[in-house]
C-alpha cells in the first residue's frame, strides 16, 4: 500500500479522508466499550446452557489487551509510530500473547490478518479497509483446522464482501456496509449451523464481531453509543462477601453531556465524602477517568452518572483478588529449586484439582482468571519458567487448546501441547508425566493416557434449549460426556448416573469422582453410593476438586 499524499507518517489527524492510526485508534477504542456494554448478551448466547459461557468477555480481554500493545508501541518513541501499519502489528502481537478462549483467538488471527494487509500503510481508505477485512477473513479461516460456517468467521467473510462491494474510498460506508452484512449474517447463522438452531441462539463469536464492528464504525463517525446494549441482556447477582477492608476497585470514564462541562473538584470532594480511597480523577472538561476504592461500588458510580454517561466501567472484587493471591503465592514454587528437564504446565480450577496436578509434578498450575480461560501469553510465560529443555502443557479445556496451541507457536521445539480437552483426561495424562527422559515419548504416554479416560460433567441448565438432539429446560440437571450433551434430568444424581451410562461404566474398571465447590462430604458420599449399587464392580475414588459451575465431574476409565 502506498503513502497518501500530504499525510506525514506521524499524523494523528484525518488527511483527506484517510484514516490514520491516531484515528483508528480512538475508534477501536469505542469499539472496545461497545463490546463492553454487550458483554453479557454476547455470553448469554452460549450454545450449551451451562453457566460459564464467556465468547463476550474471551473476546473483550482479547481486545483489551490488542489496544494495550498496540497504545504502548505508538506512545514509544519509534520511528512511524504514528502510522497505521505498525500501529496494527502492534495490536496483532498484542491480542495473539493476549487471547482467551477459541473466540480470543481467533479474533486475534483476525487483527493478524487486518496488520498484514496494511503492513507499511501510513493510512487508511475505504478500499484499503475492505482489503483488510478480507485479510482478517482468510487470515482466520486459515488458521483453523476445520472451519465451520455460521460462526464468527462467517460474519467476517460476509462482512468482508460487503465492504468489498462498496468499491468506494470513503471509509464510512465502507464500515457501514459492513456492519449491516455483519449484522444480518449474524441473524443467519442459525441457518448455517444445526446446533445453534436447535438451541434457539445466533452464533456468540459472530455476534462479537458485529459489534466491534458497529463499535469502529461509531467511533469513526463520533456517534454515542446507545444507552442500551445492543441485544438483550442478562441481569447479575453480585452475593454480598466479607470485605475485610479491601473492597472494590471502581474505574470509569465519564463523558459530558453536550453543552456541559465536568467539574473534576466536585467529583473527587463527592468520592471523598462517600469514604472512597485511592481516589483519582484525571481529564478535562470533556471527559474523566475516575479510579476509587469504596467498599460498594454503588456510590461511586451513581456519583458519576450524575455528572454525565458513563463508559469503560470496571470493578473488581478486591477481596476477591487479594484471596486470590495469596492462594497463588502459597503454591508458588521455590525459586531456589532447580527446574526439571521436563516442565509439565496445567490449567485447572479448583483448590483441590491444582493440587492434584501439583502433586503429579506440575511445575505451574494456572487458574485462567476471570474466565478460567489462560490466555497464550500467560501460558508461554508459564511454560518459559516450567522446564530447563522441554515443556509439556495440559489445557483441560475445549476453549483453551488454541490459546495453549499459540503459545507452542512462539516457542517452537519447546512445547508439546497434550490436548486434553476435560480436567479427567489432563489428570490422567499427568500421572504418566515424568521430569527426566525422552520428552516426545514421554508426550506420546501422556497422549494415550488421556485418550483412554471419558470424561463426564453433570451441571444445571442456565436456560432452555435443545442441544445435541436433548431438549433441555432452564434449572434442568444436565450431564455432558465428551463435550457432548447427552441427558437433561430432574435432579443431578440422575444426571450423574445417565452421564455414566453413556461414558460406559458398564464396562470400565475405575472412576473418579470430583466433588465441586458447594458439594459437602455428605453429598459426595451418597453420589458414589449410588453409582456403586448400579454397577458394583467399579472402584470408585472421590476427590474434593473445588471446581466452579459442575457440581459433579468424572473420569472414567
Amino acid at each position: 500500500m502506498t503513502t497518501p499524499p500530504g499525510s506525514p507518517a506521524d499524523s494523528d489527524g484525518a488527511s483527506g479522508g484517510w484514516l490514520t492510526a491516531g484515528r483508528l485508534h480512538e475508534a477501536l477504542e469505542v469499539a472496545e466499550r461497545w463490546l463492553a456494554a454487550n458483554r453479557d448478551a454476547v455470553n448469554a448466547v452460549n450454545v450449551y446452557p451451562v453457566p460459564d459461557g464467556d465468547t463476550g468477555t474471551n473476546m473483550l480481554l482479547t481486545w483489551r489487551a490488542a489496544l494495550r500493545a498496540a497504545a504502548d508501541a505508538r506512545n514509544a518513541s519509534t520511528p512511524g509510530g504514528g502510522a497505521v501499519g505498525p500501529y496494527l502489528a502492534a495490536m496483532a502481537r498484542g491480542a495473539l500473547l493476549g487471547a482467551r478462549g477459541n473466540s480470543g483467538v481467533i479474533l486475534s488471527q483476525m487483527l493478524a490478518g487486518l496488520a498484514r494487509a496494511c503492513d507499511q500503510a501510513q493510512a487508511l481508505d475505504g478500499r484499503q479497509i475492505a482489503a483488510a477485512l478480507t485479510s482478517a477473513s482468510e487470515t482466520a479461516y486459515a488458521a483453523v483446522t476445520k472451519p465451520v460456517e455460521g460462526t464468527m468467521l462467517t460474519v467476517m467473510k460476509d462482512a468482508a464482501a460487503a465492504a468489498r462491494a462498496v468499491g468506494s474510498s470513503d471509509a464510512v460506508s465502507t464500515l457501514r456496509a459492513a456492519v449491516e452484512e455483519a449484522q444480518a449474517s449474524v441473524m443467519r447463522t442459525p441457518e448455517l449451523l444445526a446446533r445453534l438452531r436447535d438451541a434457539g441462539v445466533v452464533d456468540a463469536g459472530g455476534l462479537g464481531v458485529a459489534v466491534l464492528l458497529e463499535g469502529w464504525r461509531r467511533g469513526l463517525t463520533g456517534e454515542a453509543l446507545p444507552e442500551a446494549p445492543a441485544v438483550a441482556g442478562t441481569p447479575v447477582n453480585v452475593d454480598a462477601v466479607e470485605h475485610e477492608g479491601h473492597g472494590y476497585c471502581t474505574e470509569f470514564v465519564v463523558v459530558a453531556a453536550a453543552g456541559h462541562d465536568l467539574d473534576r473538584a466536585s467529583i473527587e470532594q463527592a468520592l471523598v465524602a462517600a469514604g472512597g480511597e485511592s481516589i483519582l480523577v484525571v481529564g478535562d472538561h470533556e471527559a474523566l477517568h475516575v479510579h476509587v476504592h469504596l467498599v460498594d461500588p454503588g456510590p461511586a458510580l451513581s456519583i458519576g452518572a450524575a455528572s454525565g454517561a458513563l463508559a469503560s466501567v470496571k470493578v473488581d472484587n478486591m477481596q476477591a483478588q487479594h484471596e486470590a493471591w495469596l492462594a497463588a503465592k502459597a503454591h508458588e514454587p521455590d525459586a531456589d529449586a532447580p527446574l526439571p528437564a521436563i516442565g509439565l504446565v496445567a490449567v485447572a480450577r479448583g483448590a483441590g484439582i491444582a493440587g492434584l496436578f501439583r502433586d503429579l509434578g506440575a511445575t505451574r498450575v494456572l487458574d485462567g482468571g476471570e474466565t478460567g480461560k489462560a490466555s497464550a501469553g500467560e501460558l508461554l510465560e508459564a511454560a518459559r519458567g516450567a522446564g530447563r529443555d522441554h515443556v509439556v502443557l495440559l489445557p483441560n479445556d475445549k476453549d483453551v487448546l488454541m490459546a495453549a496451541e499459540a503459545a507452542a507457536g512462539q516457542a517452537p521445539g519447546f512445547i508439546t501441547v497434550i490436548p486434553t480437552r476435560s480436567v479427567a483426561a489432563g489428570l490422567a495424562a499427568a500421572v504418566a508425566y515424568q521430569g527426566e527422559g525422552d520428552a516426545m515419548a514421554i508426550a506420546e504416554e501422556m497422549r494415550e493416557a488421556a485418550a483412554a479416560v471419558r470424561c463426564v460433567e453433570v451441571s444445571r441448565s442456565v436456560r432452555t434449549a435443545t442441544v445435541d438432539g436433548v431438549a433441555v429446560r432452564e434449572g434442568d440437571a444436565i450431564a455432558l460426556v465428551d463435550d457432548v450433551l447427552v441427558a437433561a434430568c430432574a435432579t443431578l444424581d440422575e444426571a450423574l448416573l445417565t452421564g455414566f451410562a453413556h461414558a460406559g461404566a458398564a464396562e470400565a474398571e475405575l472412576a473418579t469422582l470430583y466433588l465441586g465447590a458447594g458439594v459437602d462430604a455428605v453429598e459426595g458420599a451418597r453420589a458414589v453410593a449410588l453409582v456403586v449399587e448400579r454397577w458394583p464392580h467399579l472402584d470408585v475414588q472421590t476427590v474434593e476438586g473445588g471446581q466452579p459451575h459442575y457440581p459433579f465431574l468424572a473420569g472414567i476409565e
